[in-house]
């Protein structure tokens, strides 16, 4: 199936750079690659195993490590030729695997996925539990599986980060785990509702930051009182390398306990690192209310908020220049907002719904 995308010029809205590809998963299983400055659509890149699950960029910024759904496939595509380098899959037969979350080496090589197996017998699935999968990805084969510790068996979510040097994987759900990558021992344990009286997990966004700081993860949480149950909304920084954790709260949420306030799809910030963007969701079908948050990141404040007219579902990413915010999924549009004005500037219209993150990459 092509692409037919409303090439509607972009150069007034996105100042030329070289190489910056917007690259985003599609049915029935391609990645679109589109020139961010201009909007022109540059082509597929046809997949092997399937459709996009999630994307992982090496650190030269010159290949993307991706993972599909069907049979649990993982492909590595070189972004400069638009080519699949190699590709494999986990699933077999009648024993299928399941991927609850994955994190890739910078270098990609190495990729460490939380999944279980689901073996297909003449009248029954069998689930398996929750392991630790450590894939060698040049070798394409799982090097071994290990167990969690069983008090975290159930616990452990799908969000995962790898740091920088390798050393520590974190696992992000209803408390943050980091376990050795040597030998997967639990090297440390903060419970979130406990210690920060958290009400929902860390909100990451999506998997790819190009322009960051590769050893601090930006977030957003949102915490509770125990008392009167007064929600706030706060900011996470942790440092990937060094283990260290800083919770500062912003501001309470809007609306009252039970209304249904949320913050989608992470914090996202600018290169220069002195602005957040992060859409709050609060309510339900005819009185859900979509509003874009402005944060001052130096001063960690809340500085604005403008409502605007949100899909039922969607995900949101920030160009590669910091100018424009892109709201995009489940569906076939990207829209274009201005990140000072916070008004709709452009709808890019493609031919087939978006499966993945949007991965805004500038080549070296």
């Amino acid at each position: 199936m092509r692409i037919l995308i409303c090439l509607m010029t972009l150069a007034a809205l996105c100042p030329a750079q070289s190489a910056t590809k917007i690259y985003v998963g599609a049915w029935p299983g391609r990645l679109m690659v589109i020139d961010e400055a201009t909007a022109t659509y540059e082509g597929d890149i046809p997949l092997k195993t399937g459709v996009v699950r999630g994307a992982f960029l090496t650190r030269d910024h010159k290949r993307m490590v991706v993972t599909t759904v069907k049979d649990s496939g993982v492909e590595v595509v070189d972004l400069q030729s638009k080519t699949v380098l190699s590709s494999f899959t986990l699933s077999n037969g009648n024993k299928k695997v399941r991927f609850r979350g994955t994190a890739v080496d910078p270098d990609g090589k190495m990729m460490y996925a939380i999944a279980r197996e689901v073996l297909k017998g003449i009248d029954r699935f069998t689930i398996g539990p929750n392991k630790f999968y450590i894939i060698d990805i040049e070798q394409q084969k799982v090097l071994k599986t290990i167990d969690p510790p069983k008090e975290e068996a159930d616990n452990l979510g799908g969000s995962m980060r790898l740091s920088p040097d390798g050393k520590s994987l974190y696992v992000f759900g209803q408390n943050i785990l980091v376990f050795d990558t040597t030998d997967f021992k639990l090297l440390e344990k903060i419970e979130l509702q406990k210690t920060y009286s958290m009400a929902e997990t860390l909100s990451l966004g999506g998997d790819l930051d190009p322009w960051g700081d590769p050893t601090v993860l930006t977030s957003s949480f949102i915490s509770t009182d125990p008392i009167v149950h007064r929600s706030v909304f706060g900011i996470a920084r942790i440092d990937l390398n060094k283990r260290s954790f800083d919770f500062h709260p912003v501001g309470p949420v809007g609306g009252m306990p039970g209304s249904g306030w949320s913050v989608s799809s992470g914090l996202q910030v600018t290169p220069d690192r002195k602005k957040g963007y992060a859409i709050s969701v609060e309510g339900e079908h005819g009185n859900r209310v979509t509003q874009f948050l402005v944060f001052d990141m130096d001063k960690q404040k809340l500085i604005r908020r403008k409502e605007f007219p949100g899909r039922t579902r969607f995900s949101f990413a920030i160009s590669s220049t910091g100018k424009y915010l892109y709201i995009y999924g489940a569906g076939n549009t990207i829209e274009i907002f201005d990140a000072d004005t916070l008004e709709l500037i452009k709808t890019i219209e493609v031919n087939g719904d978006m499966t993945s993150s949007l991965a805004v990459v500038t080549t070296p």
